[in-house]
């Protein structure tokens, strides 16, 4: 950069002896300055052992890299020779005013100074110096090596030249920026601070550790769990920070947890033990997935939406650089108000409000305009959207994924003729859309299906009815299942039971709440279940015990024998399936087809035994005992079988 040659790094700690780093990688002359030489010599170590990974994997020249840095403990005489200057001492103002102060007696006119402040307002420093106009936070994230992105925060006096300046020499390091208005915390970390405030709430409310780590990392999509991050940064640096934002105002508890371990000196990875136990010095918490379930995501995450709410509302970024800063600099997979499209405005709303957290006015503004995320096609973006019905199924697009509902709640979405040919209708409206990758489907009430209409069954006059029916209605459904080149995912909120768990069993993935019940009861009623006898067989040997004692299956117990792939709390049970559609829709199409085909082509073998049971069926519809059948259940008894 033509202005800068010469930085200026105060502060040899994790975050100081990073940058010196970065800014020598990309050929500016540093000086490093803290006032222990021990610490000067550690971060030096710690700088040469970065280098050497980087020299193997990247070719980096780790001698002339290291040429670039020298360290000092004299900050009056290295702050003369500065042309910027980026200071990353504690986190304390009065000991960064101190720091300030001696730069402004010291530095040229023209030199910007930068604070590495994560939490304090530029404002506040800058009064320390006689130039307010060339102060401006420089916040880079940890590790500066490896996450490319600066916070740049922007003090009411700090003049555009600076700021211009700024972002020249940000992207001279080869990283990105954003932009924040200078309040307290700036972007990152008024977001952060909810996050890990409401994970140790939830910690406090009885979830465990892992339990909670578990949901972050494998279901909203953070490289690490919230309390391994806080481990990894320091359980004393999220204590200061706290401090520092409450006594501005912001609106934050500190933790008695947080309080104890400070104390006892468990500050994380650094000590060997905060909120998981370390071995060695780059030793990783264990998160079992298993746990990822118990927590609502949205129990996490709605007071960091709302908090990103109010950082738009007031103009302090924008929605684009707040989705940018929590991907680039915190590692998620997709930004907070992009999740809160995908799960839905009005649930986020609806869990600020059980949390007794007030919705910011944006949300709520939001909510009242229908603009609810991807299930209106609006939110804080804009998304593809459409609904259709076909007779009583309905169909809505959501951008990449489809959901559909059956609608015959007053029966329990009994499987008659208008619902048979309604959902292939929605499936091959699902078929025909590029857009869609995976397609949910769904039961409205009480029920996913309580199987089919016997009221059906016992309009068929003879075998001939019954096979005609089967042709023309049940068997199109069957086969369109089966040959979908899109992922079905079930989400059963109730009864599936006889023709209702039959189509679970074509599913590809089946997502269960804790209150979902399964049966073929079949038997019950001298029939017979075809589907389970024949595919369910196929692919799990277990299925046939419950074709033989029409016994119920409870959610917990379809998991363990692997009709269910999934088991959520019942409120839980759209968020989960729709975070599944997403993972889909993010993986390459060739590959999901690939998948699909291999499948289809698993049950191109058993589909002459399915249409053979399908016989049997037909023939069953027939005979004296399913006339019996039919009676009791209407006459709700217990058949009398004559037997043979």
């Amino acid at each position: 950069m033509k202005d800068v040659r010469n930085v200026l790094v105060i502060g040899a700690g994790t975050m100081g002896h990073g940058i010196a780093e970065l800014c020598a990688l990309a050929g500016y002359s540093v000086t490093l300055v803290d006032v222990s030489e021990e610490a000067l010599k550690k971060a030096m170590e710690r700088i040469a052992w970065s280098l050497s990974k980087l020299e193997k994997k990247k070719g980096v020249k780790k001698d002339e890299v290291l040429s670039r840095i020298t360290t000092s403990t004299d900050l009056p005489s290295s702050a003369s020779n500065a042309d910027l200057v980026i200071e990353a001492v504690v986190e304390k103002t009065e000991v960064k005013k101190e720091v300030f102060r001696t730069l402004d007696e010291n530095c040229r006119d023209d030199v910007i100074l930068a604070t590495n402040t994560s939490t304090i307002p530029i404002a506040e420093i800058a009064s320390a110096t006689s130039k307010p106009e060339r102060v401006l936070g420089l916040h880079f994230f940890n590790p500066p090596t490896l996450i490319r992105l600066v916070e740049i925060v922007v003090a009411e006096k700090t003049s555009e030249e600076t700021v211009e300046l700024a972002k020249k020499f940000v992207k001279s390091l080869g990283m990105d920026y954003i932009t924040a208005r200078d309040v307290p915390g700036f972007v990152v970390n008024r977001i952060n601070l909810r996050v890990f405030g409401q994970a140790i709430k939830l910690l406090e409310s009885g979830y465990s550790v892992e339990e909670i780590d578990a949901c972050a990392k494998y279901r909203i999509g953070i490289p690490m769990g919230l309390f391994e991050v806080i481990d990894f940064s320091g359980v004393d640096v999220l204590y200061n920070v706290i401090r520092e934002m409450s006594a501005r105002g912001f609106d934050v508890e500190l933790s008695p947890i947080l309080e104890e371990m400070v104390r006892e000196g468990r500050l994380g990875m650094k000590t060997g033990r905060g909120f998981y136990t370390y071995e060695g010095l780059y030793g990783r918490a264990r998160i079992p997935k298993r746990k990822a379930y118990a927590v609502n995501p949205l129990s996490i995450l709605a007071p960091a939406i709302n908090e990103a709410c109010w950082i738009v509302r007031n103009k302090v970024s924008s929605a684009e650089d707040v989705e940018k800063a929590m991907k680039l600099g915190m590692g998620y997979r997709k930004g907070v108000l992009e999740l809160a499209d995908v799960y839905g405005l009005d649930r986020v709303v609806e869990e600020l409000e059980r949390l007794g957290i007030a919705p910011d006015q944006m949300l709520r503004d939001m909510v009242d305009s229908e603009k609810l995320g991807k299930k209106s096609g609006e939110g804080f973006f804009r998304w593809r959207h459409e609904r259709k019905s076909f007779g009583p199924v309905s169909y809505e697009k959501r951008h990449s994924y489809a959901i559909i509902t059956l609608k015959r709640a007053e029966r329990l979405n009994a499987l008659n003729e208008e619902m048979w040919v309604g959902i292939r209708d929605a499936l091959l409206e699902a078929e025909r859309d590029e857009d869609v990758r995976a397609v949910l489907i769904t039961g409205e009430g009480r029920a996913f299906s309580a199987g089919d209409d016997i009221a059906v069954m016992r309009s068929w006059k003879s075998v001939s009815d019954g096979k005609e029916f089967f042709e023309r209605v049940a068997a199109p459904l069957i086969d369109t299942m089966i040959d979908c080149s899109k992922p079905l995912i079930s989400l059963v909120n109730g009864y599936a039971y006889g023709g209702g768990m039959e189509l679970n069993l074509l599913m590809d993935i089946v997502i269960a709440s804790k209150g979902a019940t399964f049966s073929v009861p079949e038997g019950l009623i001298g029939a017979f279940p075809p589907i389970a006898s024949t595919v369910g067989f196929f692919l799990n040997r277990r299925v046939l015990r419950y074709c033989l004692t029409a016994e119920e299956i409870q959610a917990d117990e379809a998991l363990e024998v692997g009709i269910a792939d999934l088991v959520v709390d019942d409120d839980q049970l759209e968020i989960a399936g729709v975070e599944v559609a997403e993972r889909i829709s993010e993986l390459a199409p060739m590959s999901i087809q690939a998948v699909k085909k291999a499948k289809r082509n698993v049950l191109n073998v058993v589909r002459t035994a399915l249409e053979s049971a399908v016989e049997e069926l037909i023939i069953l519809s027939g005979t004296a005992d399913f006339e019996e059948g039919m009676r009791a259940f209407l006459e709700k008894r217990r058949p009398v079988w004559r037997g043979e």
